[in-house]
């Protein structure tokens, strides 16, 4: 078990009909004390200031101070982690936003396996759980799958809307982590691709698909990606079969079946823990509204007009975030196009407690306020299940804050269940987030990603929503904050071992 205590943060929602809709959740991501600052004066440059907390932040932030740079992070909730944290209600771990692991991710597990908790994984869904099979509710009506059944439709219909080139991705996409630069496929053929959404490509095949497989198609998409067919981008689900291994069977195992059993805030934990022992200091409750570069130093302005000064600072700040804050000198035209224009992840995921044993559970609505609908074990106790379900893009039809009941209605369109409470976060509404992880629409990747990835002055811009490989994944934030430290440590200055000496 874990040796943390859960603080109360101000992020996430619990609602049950005896109380109505409840603000607040206890995690082990709370860190207190809120500021630990050691710099007397206000003058002084940092080496390096880290901007977020979430994991690119917070690997920037651990191997730069292991690297021995003075280093400060600060963070605008007062929490870590960012868009990836776990509740703690009644003994029962909720996952909040990223929650998925993989070994495919191979840095992730390298930081699992760093701090012990590469064996410490649990499964989403029970071998054997009750209401073990498959709902399928779409225009064709509503009926009971077995899993098996229900995996085999979805595989067919996703082999067909996959392979545009005929050889499943692998011919288009071939290096995922290479979309434009790789050898064996032209830009040209890349942006060709790009051009098209996801409803362009099933127009394509939708003679080849039933009235199910269809619908099966149109709510993996904005479930994979919080969009929908009409404005996803094709090359993004391409990149999502090549990253998955060019084959539909393994979707599950990489993206939602593998979790961290004490919950990500364990690890975040671990993380920060160990940054501060090497002596990070840092500030949360402390938002950031401007970036000023001027002879090579970067000064940070907060929320309370407080201002840090750095040489070098590492932005994780989210794309959809970006609008809001001020830089002098000012971005790329280039760059305030593409963080205008914006990504399309508007995803909302929502958690409930429900009697019973409901853990082998899993189904599809289509069309519907939710998705698709998971069994996620037992809570504390073993009676009652935690299902986990997904919605898209459900602006101006469904707000879990003014209208948290209709949660519960959507729920039930899975399967009849008396629900004990519900949890989430609404991370549209959060100011630090304003959506989900990034998802691109078409033509957006191969005209605006390597933009977004270039720095801006002495500012490392880093964070998934424009990570190279596991974009959106908690696996792409540790890419963004690794290079990012990198590039800071270069060119800070580190002095290796047995360095030769000048004649």
């Amino acid at each position: 078990m874990t040796s943390y205590k859960a603080g109360l943060s101000k992020d996430g929602h619990i609602y049950t009909r005896q109380n109505g809709l409840v603000g607040g959740l206890h995690t082990y991501a709370v860190i207190e004390p809120e500021s630990k600052i050691q710099q007397a004066d206000d003058g002084d440059v940092w080496e390096a200031i880290v901007v977020g907390a979430g994991y690119a932040g917070l690997i920037a932030a651990r191997d730069l101070v292991k690297a021995g740079k003075k280093t400060l992070l600060l963070e605008a909730r007062d929490r870590v982690g960012g868009r990836t944290w776990s509740a703690e209600i009644d003994g029962t771990t909720f996952e909040m936003g990223g929650t998925w692991v993989s070994h495919v991710h191979g840095r992730l597990f390298a930081e699992l396996q760093r701090y012990g908790l590469k064996d410490d994984i649990t499964m989403t869904r029970t071998p054997g759980g009750g209401c073990s099979y498959f709902t399928l509710d779409t225009g064709s009506g509503s009926r009971k799958l077995s899993l098996e059944e229900a995996g085999e439709m979805t595989a067919r219909a996703w082999r067909i809307f996959i392979s545009i080139d005929g050889n499943e991705g692998r011919s288009i996409c071939p290096l995922p982590f290479s979309s434009l630069g790789n050898l064996r496929v032209s830009p040209e053929e890349v942006k060709a691709v790009d051009q098209l959404t996801c409803r362009d490509r099933l127009n394509q095949v939708k003679d080849k698909l039933s009235a199910d497989e269809m619908a099966l198609i149109e709510s993996l998409v904005p479930h994979c990606g919080g969009g929908s067919v009409e404005d996803m981008g094709f090359l993004e689900m391409l990149r999502a079969q090549a990253l998955q291994g060019y084959i539909p069977e393994t979707f599950e195992d990489i993206w939602t079946l593998y979790k961290i059993r004490e919950g990500q805030s364990t690890l975040a934990r671990r993380i920060f823990d160990d940054a501060v022992r090497l002596g990070l200091q840092y500030s949360f409750k402390t938002p950031i509204k401007s970036f000023v570069e001027k002879e090579g130093v970067v000064s940070l302005t907060t929320g309370t007009g407080k201002t840090y000064r750095a040489t070098r600072v590492v932005n994780t700040i989210p794309l959809a975030v970006l609008p809001t804050i001020h830089f002098d000198p000012p971005l790329s035209p280039l760059r305030q196009e593409a963080i205008n224009i914006g990504q399309l992840n508007y995803l909302t995921k929502i958690h409930a407690e429900v009697e019973g044993d409901l853990r082998g559970l899993r189904g599809c609505t289509w069309p519907g306020d939710f998705l698709y609908v998971y069994g996620d074990g037992y809570c504390a106790g073993g009676k009652t299940t935690r299902i986990t379900s997904f919605a898209g893009d459900n602006r101006g039809k469904l707000d879990p804050l003014k209208e948290p009941e209709k949660l519960e209605t959507a729920l039930k369109r899975f399967h009849p269940m008396e629900i004990k409470k519900v949890v989430f976060h609404d991370w549209i509404s959060d100011p630090y987030s304003m959506c989900g992880p990034a998802w691109y629409r078409a033509g957006y990747l191969t005209k605006y990603l390597p933009e977004l990835q270039k720095r801006h002055g002495n500012v490392l811009m880093a964070n998934a929503d424009w990570a190279s490989g596991w974009r959106a994944f908690i696996e792409g934030a540790m890419e963004q904050g690794a290079l990012a430290a990198d590039t800071v440590m270069e060119e800070v200055g580190i002095r290796g071992a047995n360095v030769a000496k000048s004649t």
